[in-house]
């Protein structure tokens, strides 16, 4: 065998394949829908029933004039994430001064993390914002009331 590696040249294809994360399609839908904001609480009004006193009628029939309330607010407090990326200068050093270098070691370390975050951010969308010290992210689970035919809970 060390006949052939001694003699043969190895060439690196230039990609990474990620086999580890599959696809985190939430994740992936609320980073993308993402809307700037300001203030102190991101506030986002919802409707939460439907009006329900629309009738057929004929002729000169009386309409209800009563007014029915199908929204609720949603008060969310910013939430942030951070990931490391964190190489050593004699790497990025090595791997730059390589004249075969295929692959940006830089580049493919910041893309990795970036992918590695979205798939922990997609977690944290399903979780309830209790994790460490209440500083998640409000996910899915405190969101959705699984106990009445409510889809949402109010703060």
């Amino acid at each position: 065998m060390s006949r052939v590696t001694t003699t043969t040249n190895t060439i690196l294809l230039p990609k990474v394949v990620d086999t580890v994360l599959g696809s985190n399609v939430f994740a992936t839908r609320m980073l993308t829908r993402a809307a700037r904001w300001s203030g102190e609480k991101i506030r986002k009004s919802i409707k939460t029933s439907k009006n329900t006193l629309g009738s057929s009628f004929d002729g000169f029939d009386t309409f209800s004039t009563q007014a029915v309330d199908t929204r609720q607010n949603l008060n969310f407090d910013a939430k942030f994430y951070e990931i490391p990326v964190v190489l050593p200068l004699t790497e990025i050093s090595k791997n730059k001064s390589d004249e075969t270098a295929l692959i940006d070691l830089m580049g493919v370390e910041m893309a990795s993390s970036a992918e590695d975050m979205a798939d922990d951010i997609g977690t944290l969308f399903y979780g309830t914002g209790t994790g460490n010290g209440g500083k998640d992210f409000l996910g899915l689970e405190a969101i959705v009331d699984r106990l009445s035919t409510s889809v949402f809970s109010y703060a």
